[in-house]
Order: C-alpha cells, then structure tokens, then sequence
C-alpha cells in the first residue's frame, strides 16, 4: 500500500467502518432446547451453559469484526495524512471497542490501532482534531484500565496510552487527568505486589509442587511485561508534562517505596526507573523525594548479582548529575561516584549483561565529571580512570553523551588524556574510537569529530608507529570503517 492507494478509501474504508461497528448476535435458550434447530454451527453459532441456560453466540461475525479493525489500524499506519478524512470517525469506533468483552482480537486490535488513527490525524496537519480527540479519549483509556482484569490485555493498553501520549505531545493532559491515571497505576501495582507476596510466602512455606510453581511462572512472566508497560507510561507522562506530574506522582510514592524495598531486583528496578524519570524530566523539582530512594539507588550500583539492576541505578546517578543541579551533586560526588568506579574497576564488568551495565556507569562518571567537578576530590585521576575503562561499543544510547564529553575534554585538556609521547594512550584511543564507530550508528556528526579526533592523534607518529597503531584495530573493524566512508 501507498500513495497510489488514497483514492480507493472512501470505498473501502465505509464497508470496514460497517463491519468494525457490528454487534455480536447472542441468543439465549433454556436448558432443553436443541441449538442445531435454529443455530447451526456451521453458521457460526457456538453455545456454552451459564446460569442454567444456553448462551450463543455467533463468532464468525466477531471475526468479521476484527479483521475489520485490524484493516483500519493497517491503513492509518501505512497511509498516514491519506487517512485524515476517516480518522475522527474510526476514532470514535475503536476507543469504546477497549470494553468489548466477546472477543479479545477485537479489543487488542483497537488498542493497537488508535495510536496509528492518531499520527495520521496529526501528520495531516489537524493538531487541533488531536487535541480535541484525545480529552475524552484519555479518559476512556483510564476508565478500561481501572477496571480490568486481564492482565494480558492490560499491557497493551498501557502501551497503547504511551505510544498515544506521545503523539498527543507535551501537556496533553489535566491535572484530573493524570490523577485518574495515577490512580489507575497505583490500583494496578497495588494487586501485583499482593500477588507477589502471595507467591513468596507459599514458596516460604514449600505449598508449592512443580505444577503450581510452573503457573506462577508463567504469572511473573506476564506481570513483568505489565509492570514494564506501566513503567512506560509513567516515563509518557513525565516526559510530556515535566514538574507539572510531579504532585500527581506523589500518590506513587508509598507503593514505589515498596517495591524498592523487594528482594526482587525486577521490583527494586521497576522502582529505580520510575525513580529515574522523577528525576531527569523535574529535575531540582524531584529534591523533596529524593530522601527515599537515594541509599536504595547505591545499594543498587553495589548489587553484583543483577545487572539489569545496577544499569538503571546507573541510570539514575548519570540523570541526578545531569539535570538534578545542586541538590544531587553531592550525593553523585561523594556517595555515589566511588561506588560506580569500584563497579567499572571488577574483574566481571564487562562479562554477559554486565557490559550494558557498565557501560551506562561509564555514562554516569561522564555526566558526574561534566556537570559536578567542583564536588569531586580528584577530577584529574577520575577522568584517567574513565578514560581507561572505555569504549562504549554495545548501549547505542550513551554513545553521544560519552563522545561527546570525550572530543571537548581532549580538544581542551589533551594532557590530561594523552600526555605527549604517551604511545599507549594514544593506542587506546585509537581503539576506544574505533570500536563504537565500526559496531554501532553513530550519529553522523559525532562520528566525523570522532574520525578527525583519531587522525589528529596519529598526524604525529611516523608511518612505522602509524601503521603499528593502525594493527591493532581488529580487521574486521578496519572494513567496517572503511564500508561506512570514514576511512
């Protein structure tokens, strides 16, 4: 589909509105009737026994139904601006489907859709149709997750609310809005941390055998996937309203404070990331809370049994330097620094998943040495100590902060990376740039000032030396720099 579709929507998408819009043919009998006289199941008429009567109903229509909403999510996200004159329409069909309970491709389908009806409502350039469109909308999306029970569908729904907010865009919503939401989280959290609990005392008191203990799996499973798209739309909101979410977030702390105080490193992170956002979208605005999670967060940095644990603990530190001012620069220089170096300096820091984590703490000293120097004993030795610990060649996200930090230390203090005649640090970073630009997207910029940065340092060696430095890189880097032109 494309373009060269557009002229065929205002016949096709009239029947799919039609069918997206019909209701299920139900049909109740009492206990002695035969269905097969009057609904056959080759017409698609299935009946189950509810409260002593036959309940049917005919899923070949539902079916119908989902395709239907389907195609509407297909085309909006294929045809975007094309979609425009359908886009209010199909809005209001799909939004109340959320609540349809006859079958679940339907709700899923439209849960899946509304996010695509609304970049093609924005990209036809109606952003006053957006706004007007989401007010009742948001209000929909809280009511359905209040009162689901569906944890499966409940994921989806959360996902489907970030992905919509952020096509909405920065104060999309009330202040009664984002109360309901948070209230709507709170409710959610609340039942999986009971259920959590519930979990770990049966385990406590061995009421579990292999067929239980393989159900409660599969429950952590999927509440760990609704607990991320909860922490998701959490970090939509901050991310779209800054300071102004934070006395709505208030209402989260006691249940965050909960979770941080799991064994559970999937609690305790779920927590820090939230924590996270608090801090880097308010910024000197998130100080009164940060009582409550800053020991919890070093705890973290120190937890050498769950990577993904100190990665968003690290996270966090690199966010409190960055945009938390004054009120963090002491805890990030002297609390919380030593413990992401003792983390960098272990023996395992760049084994398995601990690389990820290791490399946002090396993000984390960046932004410590940027933005808290004057708070740090010695800034001379930590940089040393940073610089020997790179490159960052697997977590694509920290690659331009750490970079860029790297080409102004060195364009303004060479000396204090590379101390004339130094051959070895010259040769490491040969390799710290060169590794990040042959595995990984650097942005085009970066990478130029990257590439100039590696010629200056080898501009002075003779060819011997040159070429000696030039060996050291892995061939398999050398011919991606070269496939990529910077070489």
């Amino acid at each position: 589909m494309g373009a060269d579709f557009a002229p065929l929507l205002p016949v096709v998408i009239p029947p799919l509105l039609t069918a997206a819009s019909q209701q299920p043919d139900l049909a109740v009998l009492d206990p002695d009737e035969d269905p097969e006289s009057s609904y056959s199941a080759e017409d698609g008429w299935e009946f189950a026994s509810v409260g002593g009567q036959q309940v049917g109903i005919r899923t070949t229509l539902l079916e119908e139904k989902c395709d239907a909403v389907e195609l509407l999510g297909t085309y909006a996200r294929d045809l975007g601006a094309a979609f425009l004159p359908h886009a209010a329409e199909t809005l209001e069909l799909l939004v109340p489907l959320f609540r349809f309970f006859f079958h679940e491709g339907v709700r899923e389908a439209a849960a899946a859709a509304v996010p695509h009806v609304l970049v093609a409502l924005k990209s036809g350039g109606d952003d006053a149709g957006v706004r007007q469109a989401w007010g009742p909308m948001c209000d929909r999306y809280t009511v359905a997750l209040v009162l689901e029970e569906d944890d499966s569908f409940a994921l989806q729904l959360y996902a489907s609310f970030s992905e919509a907010l952020a096509v909405v865009g920065e104060g999309a919503m009330t202040d009664e809005q984002m109360h309901a939401f948070v209230t709507a989280c709170y409710t959610q959290m609340n039942k999986y941390h009971g259920r959590m609990k519930e979990r770990e005392a049966a385990r406590a008191a061995n009421e579990v055998d292999e067929d239980d203990e393989d159900q409660m799996a599969e429950e952590e499973a999927l509440e760990g996937l609704a607990v991320d798209e909860v922490a998701k739309a959490l970090h939509a909101i901050f991310r779209t309203h800054g300071a102004a979410f934070a006395p709505m977030f208030r209402e989260m702390l006691p249940l965050a404070h909960k979770y941080l105080g799991e064994r559970d490193p999937a609690a305790r992170q779920w927590a820090i990331c939230v924590f996270d956002d608090l801090v880097e979208f308010t910024g000197p605005a998130s100080a009164p809370y940060a009582s409550g999670f800053l020991e919890p967060i070093v705890a973290a940095l120190r937890d050498a049994s769950a990577p993904e644990l100190r990665q968003a603990a690290a996270y966090g530190v690199g966010v409190m330097a960055q945009f938390g001012g004054d009120a963090y620069a002491d805890f990030v220089a002297g609390t919380a620094l030593p413990a992401l170096l003792a983390a960098i300096a272990h023996p395992d820091a760049r084994e398995g998943d601990n690389v990820y984590a290791t490399e946002n703490m090396l993000s984390a000293v960046a932004k410590a040495l940027r933005f808290c120097a004057p708070k740090i004993a010695d800034p001379r030795a930590v940089l040393q100590t940073w610089f020997r610990a790179l490159p960052i060649s697997n977590d694509e996200d920290e690659v331009p902060f750490v970079y860029e930090y790297l080409v102004s230390v060195i364009r303004e203090q060479p000396a204090a990376l590379l101390p004339p005649g130094d051959m070895g640090a010259i040769a490491h970073l040969v390799r710290v740039v060169a590794e990040p630009l042959a595995v990984l997207d650097v942005p085009p910029a970066l990478a130029q000032a990257l590439v100039a940065l590696m010629k200056d340092s080898l501009s002075a060696l003779d060819s011997s030396a040159h070429a000696s430095l030039w060996a050291t890189i892995p061939p398999e880097h050398q011919q991606a720099l070269q496939s990529k032109g910077l070489l």
